[in-house]
């Protein structure tokens, strides 16, 4: 109540990016206050943990990729007692993203929208800040990389970047989440259709063999970030070709580009997450789910993102079937002690 009636209305007085990349400059410096941070919001004692393909998760709720885009507040999240934190989106190189304003408060709807671009400083800069964190941080706390292509490269030579991204961050990274659904990179999206699905997630896969090979390490856990507009026929191919091409799980939802029951009045582009996107999401999560029950092919771990804001909200993603869930814009408005309420 505290952050809400007080602290979040000062955030909010500020431009929503500004604000951002503020407290992300000051965090580094108050990590001497992780451990009181890790005293009142760490473990609790009825998280139960979870295991997929090989990786401990000690409890199931996480950091959506977009947050911490350069890993700069890796300790920060693991001291408020998240499982785990998927950072980026990151791309080969550096690069500045799309032009400001580009991040919107929809403070009525409990809602973001964004067309950020995947700006950030670069895998080779994100590789460093993975490994100054991983010397502090417990060895239960688990490291995502959301990993995505330069908005320069073509289309057709996508794979590349994210091979690159790998290649980089192999063995420093947890799982790596493939990020073929953020509205706001020009031509993105059309990775997640026939014409170039097929290619992608076998060269992924092909190399994903050959870097654990090279690095003695056992294959990385490999999630592909969906759309939440998606048609069901869409939805089912992605399942099965990930299946075929060995992809270990769904990441479901990216932000949507709909506009739907909306009280505030905007007309911005980019990506709208927060409590709007959940039903949209939810619907995408209880397909996959559906088919994971059905499947003669076999199973797909789920991650849930979209619209999380309650204890509630994330009993519901478990429900309908999700083994992980993350928040990003349930955060912001929820606070420090968001975690441990929506864990219980």
């Amino acid at each position: 109540m505290f952050y809400k009636n007080f602290i979040r209305p000062l955030l909010f007085l500020f431009k929503p990016e500004g604000i951002h990349d503020f407290i992300f400059s000051v965090l580094p410096l108050l990590t001497f206050l992780y451990p009181v941070l890790r005293r009142f919001f760490g473990k609790k004692v009825n998280w139960q943990d979870i295991n997929i393909n090989g990786i401990i998760f000690k409890n199931r709720l996480g950091v959506a990729a977009g947050l911490d885009k350069d890993g700069t507040a890796i300790r920060f999240f693991e001291a408020l007692g998240f499982s785990h934190v998927e950072v980026g989106t990151v791309t080969p190189v550096p690069q500045t993203g799309n032009p400001k304003p580009r991040l919107f408060r929809l403070q009525k709807d409990s809602a973001l929208i964004n067309r950020m671009g995947f700006n950030n400083k670069g895998a080779d800069a994100l590789r460093q800040k993975i490994l100054k964190a991983k010397k502090k941080i417990k060895k239960d706390y688990v490291i995502g990389v959301n990993i995505g292509k330069n908005k320069d490269t073509p289309i057709e030579k996508a794979a590349d970047d994210y091979k690159i991204c790998m290649e980089k961050l192999y063995d420093v990274a947890d799982y790596f989440t493939v990020n073929i659904s953020s509205p706001n990179t020009e031509g993105l999206r059309s990775l997640q259709s026939d014409k170039y699905l097929d290619n992608l997630l076998r060269d992924i896969s092909e190399y994903n063999i050959r870097l654990a090979v090279k690095h003695e390490l056992k294959p990385r856990s490999i999630f592909l970030k969906i759309a939440p507009d998606l048609t069901p026929d869409e939805i089912e191919q992605i399942f099965i070709k990930s299946i075929h091409y060995e992809i270990t799980g769904i990441v479901a939802t990216n932000t949507t580009i709909t506009r739907n029951n909306l009280i505030s009045d905007v007309n911005e582009t980019g990506g709208l997450s927060g409590k709007p996107l959940k039903a949209l999401s939810d619907s995408v999560l209880k397909q996959l789910s559906d088919m994971n029950t059905h499947s003669p092919f076999g199973k797909l771990a789920i991650i849930g993102v979209g619209g999380v804001f309650s204890n509630s909200d994330y009993k519901d993603k478990l429900l309908l079937g999700a083994d992980l869930v993350q928040v990003y814009t349930g955060f912001i408005y929820g606070g420090f002690a968001f975690p441990g309420s929506v864990l219980g």
